[in-house]
């Protein structure tokens, strides 16, 4: 019986992610589940709306055995980081047989297609990227348009279907997974099921199975949320012990949580920050240190300074994750270092039932990678992986400043949250 990682974000938990957990348990039979989970910061460039703890008591509560932390540097990130930075996590831990994503495709051929030629870009897929690139394009639609032309020349290949796999976000990043899996020549076996319900950016509410966004936008609408237990949107669209727990965090005080809780000092921080201190923030390009410039003094909000900044090359989402590495203290260089060193630095956990415990016990024989419990034991690390830890930290100090109740935004939290157990 196969041990079966998932990488989710979970933000928030819903129907489409207890489905998914369901599937692996029962469908490929898994003998254990581990998650690895985003950190307080998600990778659409945007605080999580419930903190990593609140999540992992979700995802141990819904089917997860074993909970660990994809750390902020690499949650808050790119497509290509995401991915490989969950990967070397899995990768590391010597006890993950497959990796199990849903996907717009349903099916592991044509995104396997695209991994190939993206894991190894040759001279004429980088020729063809600059040339889109040089043209004003986004990254995402010059990388779509140079595998076009790869495949072009090549017979058998079904083009349009392989380009239009990597314009989906659940297939961009099941391709991502796909190609760290190859790229760390790695023996974790892909597996992947067609998603339910509605896209990943739908804001239409279903019955059932509408997306984390449209979840995500009703909570912000909601006048009155000390009643969201007896919401019947919410009540047709997560398990009901996710939404007990969502309830329970609202009455502690602590969430929801919105990027525009942030927006004072984030404008602060671009007002006040020297040109070539963002301009060493991850995920820019030539002269976007003036143009975010202009945008944090001529804007009143995070999301009037986005609107400001986007351009046709610099879609929002690659924009708001600049402004969350600036809130995190994440700078290119940094990022570069760890993506030089393998990604991942430490295994660290956030939560486990009795079959996760044992599974912790199969990886403290197995495991590349130094496994943290309790947040002290972060000062036994090497140097680089130190500075990792210190990153989370600090994305942790910021994050909690969006708590609705100002007693609960004390830093140094990360110092003393214990991983959870669920009997």
């Amino acid at each position: 019986m196969p041990v079966v990682g998932i990488i989710a974000e979970y933000n928030p938990l819903h129907n489409g992610h207890a489905h998914h957990l369901e599937y692996v348990r029962k469908h490929e039979a898994a003998e254990g589940i581990v998650c690895v989970l985003s950190s307080n910061f998600v990778q659409r460039g945007e605080p999580a709306l419930l903190s990593k703890w609140t999540r992992t008591k979700m995802a141990l509560a819904s089917g997860a055995d074993l909970v660990l932390e994809l750390p902020s540097a690499f949650s808050c990130a790119s497509a290509e980081y995401f991915a490989s930075g969950a990967v070397s996590i899995l990768n590391s831990l010597g006890i993950i047989d497959c990796l199990s994503f849903g996907s717009e495709e349903g099916e592991l051929e044509t995104l396997e297609t695209a991994a190939d030629i993206l894991a190894f870009e040759d001279e004429e897929f980088k020729e063809s990227l600059r040339h889109g690139l040089d043209k004003g394009l986004s990254f995402a639609v010059s990388r779509q348009n140079a595998l076009k032309n790869i495949l072009a020349g090549r017979s058998g290949q079904n083009i349009e279907k392989a380009a239009k796999a990597i314009s989906q976000p659940n297939n961009i990043l099941g391709i991502e997974y796909i190609k760290a899996i190859k790229r760390f020549n790695s023996n974790i076996k892909p597996m992947t099921l067609k998603r339910k319900g509605q896209g990943y950016n739908s804001l239409d509410r279903t019955s059932s199975l509408s997306s984390a966004t449209a979840i995500r936008h009703h909570i912000r609408e909601l006048t009155n949320l000390k009643t969201i237990n007896n919401d019947p949107f919410l009540n047709d669209n997560m398990p009901e012990a996710c939404l007990n727990i969502l309830t329970e965090e609202i009455e502690n005080g602590r969430h929801p949580i919105f990027p525009e809780l942030y927006s004072d000092i984030l404008l602060h921080l671009f007002r006040n920050m020297p040109l070539y201190s963002i301009a060493g923030l991850p995920y820019m390009g030539e002269g976007l240190e003036n143009r975010l410039k202009k945008a944090a003094i001529e804007s009143v909000s995070i999301d009037d300074m986005v609107s400001k900044a986007v351009t046709s090359r610099y879609p929002a989402s690659r924009i708001k994750r600049i402004l969350f590495s600036m809130l995190t203290g994440m700078t290119a260089e940094f990022l570069n270092e760890l993506k030089t060193n393998g990604y991942a630095q430490y295994i660290r956990v956030l939560g486990f039932n009795d079959t996760g415990r044992q599974l912790l016990s199969d990886m403290r024989k197995k495991a590349g990678l130094p496994i943290i419990v309790k947040p002290a034991g972060f000062k036994k690390l090497d140097d680089l992986a130190k500075r990792l830890f210190e990153h989370e930290i600090r994305s942790t100090d910021a994050y909690v400043l969006g708590y609705r109740d100002p007693g609960q935004r004390i830093g140094g939290q990360e110092y003393t949250s214990s991983p959870i157990y669920l009997s």
